[in-house]
C-alpha cells in the first residue's frame, strides 16, 4: 500500500485556510497582516504538492491505463466543482428574480464574470485555458483547479516516455516554464505558474525516493530544519522582492521534501487529528470559501445600503467589514472560518467521497 504523507495533507489544509483569510478584509484584523495579504502564493504550494503526490501515486505504477487514470482524476475533481458551479448559477437566478423585482444586490445578474457565456468554459474547467474566457468567473478559486486538471493529462503523457526521457521532460517543462514566468508574466501566466510548480513537485518526489533511505534519524536536526523552513516561508510570503514567484516555488519544493520525511517535532504536531481533518477537507474548504466569504460581504453591504449603519467602509479601493472593534472583527473571522469548515465536512462526505465512490464503480463497470 502506498505511503500517505499525513504531514503534507495537514499542510494542504492549513494552506487552504490561509487562502480563505487572504480573501477576507476586516478592519484592524489578522487579515491586514502582510502574511495573509500575500497568502495567494499558497496556490503555488498546491501545485507543487499535487506534482509530488501524483508522482508518488502514478510515476512508477506498472500497467497504468489512461482510462483508470482519467476516471480517478475526473471523479476526484469534477463532482464538487460542478456542485459549486450549480450553486453559483442558482444564486444568479435568485439575483435575477430579485433584480426584476426591483432589488439590486450588486452587479446585473449573469453579467461580467458571471455571464452565461462563461458557464460552459467553467463546466469543462477550461476557464484558465481559453483566451476569451474569464478565469475568475463564477467560483473564482476554481481557476487553479482548471489549470491543475489538464496538467494531470499532460503528466500522463509524460508517463508514456522511457525512464530517462521522462525525467528530462519533467525537468525541461519545469525549467522552461519558470523562465517564461520570469521573462513575461502576461504570457498565459496562470498555466505557466501551474506547469512550473507542478513539474517541480514531480522532480521533488524524484529526489525524495532517491534519498529516502539515506537521511539521518536525528529528531533535533529535523525539528530545527522544519522550524527554519517555516520561518523562511513566513518571512518570504510577507515580503516583496524580485523573482518572488521562482523563489517561493522552490522554497515550497524544499518544504514538501523535508516534511515528506515526517521526522521532526513539527511533523509530529501536524499529524494530530485536528490538522489531519483540515487536510481531509482542504479541497472543499478551497472550493466553497469564496461563495461564503464574498456573499457575507455583500450581505453587510446590503444592510449598509438600507439601514445605513456603516459596516462596510471602503479602504484601499475595496469594501472592508468593520464591527467597530478589532476584537469583534477577529472573532467574526473565526466564526466564518468555523462555518466554512463545518460546511466543508458535509461537502466532503456527501459530494467528494460520493463522487470518488461513483468513479470507482464506473471504472469497474466499464
Amino acid at each position: 500500500m502506498k505511503k500517505r504523507f499525513e504531514t503534507l495533507d495537514s499542510f494542504r489544509g492549513l494552506a487552504a485556510l490561509f487562502v480563505v483569510i487572504h480573501h477576507m478584509h476586516y478592519v484592524g484584523s489578522i487579515t491586514e497582516l502582510n502574511f495573509f495579504k500575500h497568502s495567494f502564493w499558497f496556490v503555488e504550494f498546491f501545485f507543487v504538492l499535487s506534482g509530488f503526490v501524483l508522482a508518488h501515486g502514478y510515476a512508477w505504477k506498472q500497467n497504468l491505463k489512461f482510462k483508470n487514470y482519467f476516471i480517478a482524476r475526473t471523479f476526484r475533481i469534477f463532482p464538487l466543482h460542478l456542485f459549486i458551479l450549480c450553486v453559483y448559477i442558482l444564486f444568479e437566478l435568485i439575483k435575477l428574480f430579485a433584480y426584476k423585482s426591483g432589488l439590486h444586490i450588486n452587479a446585473v445578474p449573469f453579467s461580467n464574470n458571471n455571464a452565461i457565456s462563461e458557464i460552459i468554459p467553467n463546466a469543462l474547467l477550461l476557464q484558465s485555458w481559453l483566451p476569451h474566457a474569464s478565469h475568475i468567473s463564477f467560483n473564482a478559486p476554481s481557476w487553479s483547479i482548471s489549470v491543475e486538471y489538464y496538467m494531470y493529462m499532460i503528466f500522463f503523457v509524460t508517463l508514456l516516455l522511457k525512464k530517462n526521457m521522462k525525467y528530462i521532460t519533467w525537468l525541461l517543462i519545469s525549467v522552461s516554464m519558470f523562465i517564461l514566468l520570469i521573462m513575461d508574466r502576461d504570457l498565459a501566466e496562470l498555466i505557466v505558474r501551474g506547469l512550473s510548480c507542478f513539474f517541480a513537485g514531480v522532480l521533488t518526489y524524484l529526489i525524495y525516493i532517491n534519498i529516502e533511505q539515506k537521511v539521518p534519524e536525528n529528531v533535533e536536526y529535523w525539528t530545527l530544519l522544519e522550524i527554519m523552513l517555516l520561518s523562511l516561508v513566513s518571512y518570504l510570503i510577507s515580503s516583496d522582492f524580485i523573482y518572488k514567484s521562482l523563489v517561493i516555488s522552490l522554497l515550497f519544493c524544499m518544504v514538501v521534501l523535508v516534511f515528506a520525511f515526517e521526522k521532526g517535532l513539527i511533523s509530529s504536531l501536524l499529524k494530530q487529528k485536528v490538522f489531519l481533518y483540515l487536510g481531509k477537507l482542504s479541497y472543499s474548504i478551497y472550493m466553497i470559501h469564496a461563495f461564503i466569504v464574498f456573499n457575507v460581504l455583500w450581505f453587510f453591504i446590503i444592510i449598509d445600503r438600507y439601514v445605513d449603519i456603516k459596516l462596510t467602509p471602503v479602504l484601499h479601493n475595496m469594501p472592508y467589514v468593520d464591527f467597530g472593534s478589532p476584537l469583534y472583527n477577529n472573532i467574526f473571522i473565526v466564526v466564518i472560518l468555523g462555518i466554512i469548515v463545518f460546511i466543508s465536512g458535509f461537502t466532503y462526505r456527501f459530494i467528494e467521497k460520493k463522487g470518488q465512490q461513483l468513479g470507482k464503480k464506473y471504472k469497474d463497470f466499464i
